[in-house]
């Protein structure tokens, strides 16, 4: 799914402070209002706000929630960004950020490569969804 925003979740146990943390569950929270989330990256990106110094009950539970389904990972999320001030009142701010967010990324030295990241998930995006579309038109007779 295209998230335009790339959002370094290696195991690097050098913390990297709250403040980076912080900004990377404002970025994730504005993902899951706009609905560009992917799937099962919950998990490893809390594990990481914790060593980064995230000291809150839902980041925590959100780093051990493994076997918790998307939703319940997303509403963790949620319940965390507002804990921490760091939620949008209106989808409508919650894009803008990641508007300003993506083009910071596609002026960065990085650009080219995650421009290129960037395509290959739309495409992924439109080809999931045409799969679902063709799946639903015709459906297996039996």
């Amino acid at each position: 799914m295209p998230t335009g925003i790339v959002v370094d979740v290696t195991p690097d146990p050098t913390p990297r402070g709250p403040s980076v943390a912080c900004a990377e569950i404002r970025d994730s929270e504005a993902q899951r209002r706009l609905g560009l989330l992917p799937p099962g990256v919950l998990p490893t990106r809390a594990a990481r706000w914790v060593a980064d110094g995230v000291d809150d009950a839902s980041v925590h539970e959100l780093a051990e929630a493994l076997t918790t389904t998307d939703d319940a990972r997303e509403a963790l999320l949620a319940r965390a960004a507002a804990d921490l001030g760091l939620g949008f009142a209106s989808v409508r701010e919650a894009r803008a950020h990641h508007g300003q967010r993506v083009v910071e990324s596609m002026t960065a030295a990085s650009a080219p490569t995650d421009a290129l990241g960037f395509s290959n998930g739309f495409t992924d995006t439109i080809e999931e969804s045409v799969r679902d579309s063709i799946a639903r038109l015709f459906k297996p007779r039996g």
